[in-house]
């Protein structure tokens, strides 16, 4: 689940709740309802992280896949994070489609009443 790796990040890191919270620009507060499982990651977090920790996988982060640590050496940051941005942002359109879905089925359901 891609909330408990970032709560892995974060252990991996060492730094506070509060440095890591600033770090990725999130609130304590936010932290700790993702590390509860009551919020979800969003899209800026998740970039937030691999911005900011460049050794961490972002096929890690995202699907689990690989090591948590890039052992690619060589391998062009900037190709990676095109490559993430790329995914995300194909994410983030598959998941606005869903909720206009949703929203449809919610109007229908509605009128059905």
């Amino acid at each position: 689940m891609l909330e408990s790796r970032i709560i892995e990040v974060f252990n991996y890191t060492k730094l506070s709740r509060i440095d890591f919270a600033n770090k990725i620009g999130i609130s304590n507060a936010v932290l700790s309802h993702i590390s509860s499982g009551r919020n979800k990651a969003s899209t800026d977090l998740i970039i937030s992280i691999l911005n900011n920790f460049e050794d961490i996988n972002s096929e890690w982060l995202l699907f689990g896949k690989g090591d948590m640590l890039n052992t690619q050496k060589g391998q062009n940051m900037d190709v990676i994070k095109n490559d993430l941005l790329y995914r995300l942002n194909k994410i983030d359109a598959k998941k606005r489609e869903l909720e206009d879905l949703i929203a449809d089925f919610q109007a229908y359901i509605e009128n059905l009443k």
